[in-house]
């Protein structure tokens, strides 16, 4: 049955299960009535329908009412069904992902619903007449939102009917192109031309990153090497070159000699070393490394010597020491295995050099996150923030809560959430973005962590994102109800059945948030702490900074009987509903902290709370924009005494676009386009100037009044930052909804991880230093001179140069699947000139014959004309682009 033919003449053509003679198939009009689907028909459809989703506008302005209010603008798209043979079948459903919420639809024959979270329903109508061989079934919907990159149009559509088993629709499965290695999703066919495409509101500006574009971004980017042999990113506090002629070279290794320290504190570091083709030997260059705090007194800090009698690393600490090692590795030349004469003296800007890498929304297995680990350790940074729990999956196993990772550590085409969750963010049929971290996984991952001198701060985000959870422990209260243990049952329960309250979430979930009002949910908590605090002591890396998420809950417990006895309660602090978050938080906190360890959250959430009832080693993660206020956010939060930790969306989400491009992944509400230069010219220090250069997600500038703000009552509603303040540090984010491989992933992070790293552990000489006294910036207030935009940008060149030329070559042998970008273009009297913002790396294109040539000086073609660049070791192609 794989291809819907009976064995008989051509002129027969086969519903399933029967067959009919016709005249013209086109023609044909069925009149057979409609049985319910079977299992072997679901399987055989399952295979052949032909799924087509055609974005049509994102700035569409006919829109229909949303809830008898009027749309400006929205987003619309049809889904074509196609069946190559007459199908008579009924009671079926088709179930897809759509991150944002279909407000309306309109088929003669279908129906289209949004369900929960991002999965919507098509099922037939009552006049549903079957599928007509080659005859598309249409939908078109409405979006009040935008759709802008195609990864956001998730895949993996299953077929379902009740009593059967589901089956995942092939034509909306994804593939790997063999050249760049990158997804392809076959089942989207844009319908509108670019300009469409790429804008979030009629008014939006940005301009499509074409390879024109790209060439004239790229033109003050020249191609230089004479820096090489004496660039390290991240750059040292300071570099003396003793000897520019000369180099030590290690091919022979090193022989390592320690004082005051152990091996095992800079093991790893030496193993980045051998791997990169530098061992130790005997026979080697002398390698001395001691910790002497008398001679080196900043933590973290160290002295690095490279003569002719070797290299010396003094350092504070062991971290010190650690970083030096890596030093070594960031300066050596992989084709000629030397390292220049230089003296460094260094130590790092921020304290806190933060990573997060979701795996809740879809699983990255262990070997992808040790991969992380090494580098992050590579360039300096020194705290990995893991968001183990997420509505979409439980990703870590706790002994004592079993049903977590049995019920919350996968999905599957069910949406009953009983043995596995609902197969949000295109998860049906992909084992592969599924599973969890076993004890022994994340005891492993936290030793391998503890040598690279990485402190791993882990995440279950409640009270809201937790959708896997909750289900998780209604599933095991009713194991212990069916044995009648209704204690047991009860014990860590996170859900009052009789609460009626109807919400949606930020993630258009109705049943994602604990319920903050119930004992058990505190029972819960505590349990899991437990649980998380004997894994670190197992591996002896003490959790010392445990992450509560404490953001976006949406309305939730208003009607719970319970939420109301805590209100009604007049011996608490909770007298309305509106305060029971920050209650949540609260009480949550003083848990962490009466177990020893300091507490982190979302700055949204603990902003809710009253610092009084708060302890005081709190970390606030600021993920407010800069044209929303981000600046304000810090400055609060900083006079709360807490430290901060930026997470600015607009620079440091990785899970952002890195162009202006719909083939680009990522979504893009803070930003839209996150690339490695606009993370380097950023400046964390000063949040507020950076509106002098920066533009907003529509593509225009923007202003921040940083003066002390009153409102009409007299009352402060904003003053600059404490004189003298200081952030704790800087954090990258890679959140992972749209991000379903371990390539992928990695792809989002890197190169852009080097820029944050320059950022984390560097100040340079172009950043304006804070003004405590407040001031107003936008486009035209110049504050940041042309002068020190010149430096900037020369600073620049030589940092993406260093990148292309010696940085990424290092990432190919060590199997870090980075980004390689799409490059410029463009055709000046007569002949192709290409560039990149990357310089360095290899250059081709490609003429009529299909052939792909390298590019070395411009060149005479024929248009159009395909561009692209290849991996430092030319291994792999990057995404092209056509110059028309």
């Amino acid at each position: 049955m794989k291809n819907f033919k009976c064995l008989m003449p051509s002129f027969m053509v086969c519903a399933l299960g029967a067959c009919s003679p016709v005249k013209d198939v086109k023609k044909e009009v069925v009149t057979a009535p409609l049985s319910n689907i079977t299992q072997s028909q679901l399987d055989v459809l399952a295979q052949e329908l032909n799924i087509e989703y055609q974005p049509l506008s994102n700035v569409e302005t006919n829109c229909p009412d949303k809830a008898g209010k009027v749309v400006k603008h929205c987003y619309s798209a049809t889904i074509e069904i196609t069946s190559p043979i007459n199908v008579l079948v009924n009671e079926w459903q088709i179930n897809y992902s759509q991150v944002y919420p279909a407000y309306a639809a309109e088929s003669e024959q279908l129906s289209l619903v949004h369900l929960n979270g991002d999965i919507h329903q098509i099922s037939p109508k009552a006049n549903f007449s079957g599928f007509k061989a080659n005859q598309a079934l249409t939908v078109q919907l409405w979006i009040a939102s935008t759709v802008i990159t195609e990864s956001e149009l998730m895949p993996n559509y299953w077929l379902s009917a009740d009593q059967l088993t589901p089956a995942v629709i092939e034509s909306t499965k994804t593939r790997l192109d063999a050249e760049t290695q990158l997804e392809i999703q076959p089942y989207i066919n844009w319908q509108t031309p670019i300009e469409k495409r790429i804008k979030s509101a009629p008014s939006d500006i940005n301009a499509y990153a074409s390879a024109q574009w790209l060439y004239d971004h790229n033109a003050d980017t020249d191609l230089t090497s004479e820096h090489i042999p004496f660039a390290i990113i991240p750059t040292p506090k300071s570099i003396k070159v003793s000897d520019e002629s000369k180099r030590l070279v290690l091919e022979s290794g090193i022989d390592v000699s320690l004082t005051s320290i152990n091996i095992t504190e800079i093991d790893a570091a030496l193993d980045r070393l051998a791997k990169l083709g530098v061992t130790q030997q005997k026979q080697g260059k002398q390698f001395s490394v001691s910790v002497d705090n008398a001679l080196v007194s900043e933590a973290e800090s160290y002295l690095l010597t490279i003569n002719d009698q070797g290299i010396t690393i003094i350092a504070a600490d062991n971290a010190g020491a650690f970083y030096g090692v890596q030093s070594v590795a960031g300066l050596l030349t992989l084709s000629t295995l030397s390292v220049p004469y230089v003296e460094i003296k260094d130590q790092p800007h921020y304290k806190y050099r933060g990573q997060h890498l979701d795996v809740g929304r879809n699983f990255h297995d262990k070997a992808m996150v040790l991969r992380l680990i090494e580098q992050m350790a590579a360039y300096k940074l020194n705290k990995l923030h893991m968001h183990l729990a997420e509505d979409e999956g439980w990703r870590i196993e706790l002994p004592s809560l079993p049903e977590l990772t049995e019920i919350g550590g996968k999905r599957c085409m069910s949406l009953t959430d009983k043995h596995c969750l609902q197969p949000q963010l295109g998860g049906a049929g992909a084992s592969e973005r599924d599973g969890y971290y076993s004890t022994e996984d994340y005891i492993e991952i936290l030793t391998y962590a503890k040598r690279h001198h990485i402190q791993v701060i882990p995440s279950l985000d409640m009270p809201g994102h937790s959708r896997a959870a909750v289900k998780a422990m209604e599933a095991r209260y009713q194991r212990f109800i069916e044995q009648e243990n209704e204690v047991e049952a009860t014990r860590y329960l996170l859900s009052d059945f009789n609460d009626t309250t109807k919400y949606r979430s930020i993630q258009n979930y109705n049943d994602n948030t604990l319920n903050v009002c119930m004992e058990s949910t505190y029972s819960f908590v505590d349990r899991v702490l437990d649980d998380l605090i004997s894994l670190h002591q197992q591996a002896e890396h003490p959790l010392q900074l445990y992450h509560i998420g404490a953001d976006e809950t949406a309305g939730a417990w208003l009607e719970s009987p319970q939420c109301q006895a805590l209100i009604n309660d007049k011996s608490n602090e909770v007298h309305d509903a509106k305060h029971l978050g920050a209650h949540f938080i609260e009480r949550v906190a003083n848990m962490i902290v009466a177990k020893g360890i300091a507490v982190g959250g979302w700055n949204d959430g603990l902003g809710e709370t009253n610092v009084k009832q708060m302890p005081e080693d709190v970390y606030s993660y600021i993920w407010g924009t800069l044209p929303g206020g981000a600046h304000q956010q810090v400055s609060e939060q900083a006079r709360r005494g807490w430290k901060v930790v930026l997470s600015i969306p607009d620079v440091f989400y990785f899970d952002f676009p890195y162009e202006v491009d719909p083939k680009e992944r990522g979504y893009n509400w803070a930003s839209r386009r996150v690339d490695t230069r606009n993370i380097f010219n950023f400046m964390p220090d000063n949040l507020p100037i950076n509106a002098e250069f920066r533009l907003d997600t529509l593509g225009k500038t923007y202003a921040i009044d940083d003066t002390v703000q009153k409102n009409d009552e007299g009352d402060i509603t904003h003053q600059p930052m404490p004189n003298n303040y200081h952030v704790a540090g800087i954090q990258g984010q890679l959140w992972s909804e749209t991000v379903r491989s371990e390539q992928q992933a990695e792809y989002m992070i890197f190169p852009r991880l080097l820029a944050f790293a320059e950022k984390a552990w560097h100040s340079p000489n172009w950043h304006v230093p804070y003004n405590y006294k407040g001031a107003r910036y936008d486009k035209d207030s110049h504050v940041f001179t042309k002068e020190l935009q010149t430096v900037r940008d020369q600073q620049w060149q030589l940092f993406s140069n260093t990148i292309a030329q010696k940085e990424l070559i290092k990432l190919d042998a060590l199997n870090v699947f980075y980004r390689v970008p799409t490059i410029g273009a463009k055709v000046i009297d007569g002949k192709l000139h290409l560039n990149s913002s990357l310089s360095g790396l290899p250059l081709e294109y490609q003429t009529e014959d299909g052939t792909w040539h390298g590019y070395l000086q411009p060149v005479a073609v024929s248009l159009p004309v395909n561009v692209r660049a290849r991996s430092a070791d030319g291994k792999r192609a990057g995404r092209s682009l056509t110059v028309n």
